[in-house]
C-alpha cells in the first residue's frame, strides 16, 4: 500500500480504520488528500482481509469539505482536476465491496458530507455541525450529494438542506434519517467500533453479497431485484464458509469464516 500522509490507515481483526488526517485544516479536502483517498480506495477494492472499513476525522472535525484556501490558487485545469478527483473518491468509496461506517465526530461540510453519504452506515456526534454550503457559494454539491441525499432521505428534506445551505446538528441528522444514530461525542467511536466488530465477525461473502444486492436493486422493479438477489445468493450455498457455519451450529461453537 502506498505511503499516506493525510490519511491514516490501520487494519486489525478485519477492521480497516481510516482517519482523515489534516486536523490543522479541519480535515478539508485538498488535492493531495483527494489523490490519497482515490489511491486507498483502489487498494481496498482488492483487499480480501478487510471485512469492514471505519472512517472518521482526526481532531475536532470529520471534514469541512473543500479547502477554500488551496482552491483560491487553482487554475482552471487545477479546478477541473480537483472536481473530478473529489467525485471519483466518493464514487470509489461507495463502490467498495466491504461495508463502510462513517463516525462523524465533528464539523462536516460539503465534500465531508458527500463522502459520508457514500458510506453504508453513519453515526454522528450529537453536537456535530453539518451543512451542504455549496449553494451559498454560488455552486451546488459537486461530488454526488445532489444525487445521493434524495435517495437517502425524503426529497423535500434533501432539497431544503441543499437549497438553504442551513446548518444542522447530529440530532437533526438522526431525525431526518441521514444518520442511523446520534450519540454523545464520548460514545461515538465505541458505538461505531462495536458495529464494525459485529460485521467483521460475520461471514464476509454473505456481508459483501448483501451489500452488492442492496446497492444494485434499490431502483429495480421487484421481479428483477429478486432475480438479481437469487443470482448472487444461490452460489453461497456451496461455500466453505456456509459449511463451516452449519458445522459450528451443530458443534455449538462460533464459526471461523475465511471468505471461501
Amino acid at each position: 500500500m502506498r505511503e499516506l500522509t493525510e490519511l491514516k490507515y490501520e487494519l486489525e481483526d478485519g477492521i480497516g480504520r481510516v482517519t482523515i488526517n489534516r486536523p490543522e485544516r479541519l480535515n478539508a479536502l485538498g488535492m493531495n488528500l483527494a489523490e490519497e483517498f482515490n489511491a486507498l480506495a483502489l487498494e481496498l477494492m482488492e483487499e480480501k482481509d478487510v471485512r469492514v472499513v471505519l472512517l472518521t476525522g482526526e481532531g475536532r472535525a470529520f471534514s469541512t469539505g473543500r479547502d477554500l484556501k488551496e482552491s483560491a490558487t487553482h487554475t482552471k485545469e487545477d479546478a477541473d482536476r480537483y472536481q473530478l478527483l473529489g467525485m471519483e473518491a466518493v464514487t470509489r468509496w461507495e463502490n467498495l465491496p466491504m461495508p463502510t461506517i462513517a463516525a462523524i465526530n465533528g464539523p462536516t461540510f460539503g465534500w465531508g458530507m458527500e463522502i459520508s453519504l457514500a458510506c453504508d452506515i453513519r453515526y454522528v456526534a450529537e453536537g456535530a455541525t453539518l451543512c451542504f454550503p455549496e449553494c451559498a457559494l454560488g455552486i451546488f454539491p459537486g461530488a454526488g450529494g445532489t444525487v445521493r441525499l434524495p435517495r437517502l432521505i425524503p426529497a423535500g428534506t434533501a432539497k431544503e438542506l441543499i437549497y438553504t445551505a442551513k446548518r444542522f446538528d447530529g440530532r437533526e441528522a438522526e431525525r431526518v434519517g441521514l444518520a442511523v444514530r446520534a450519540l454523545p461525542s464520548g460514545d461515538l467511536m465505541a458505538e461505531a467500533l462495536a458495529t464494525a466488530e459485529k460485521i467483521a465477525a460475520n461471514g464476509p461473502l454473505g456481508v459483501r453479497g448483501a451489500k452488492k444486492v442492496i446497492g444494485h436493486t434499490l431502483d429495480m422493479p421487484m421481479a428483477a431485484a429478486i432475480e438479481f438477489s437469487n443470482a448472487n445468493r444461490m452460489p453461497l450455498n456451496f461455500t466453505r464458509d456456509f459449511a463451516e457455519a452449519l458445522a459450528a451450529f451443530k458443534e455449538k461453537r462460533k464459526p471461523v469464516f475465511r471468505g471461501e
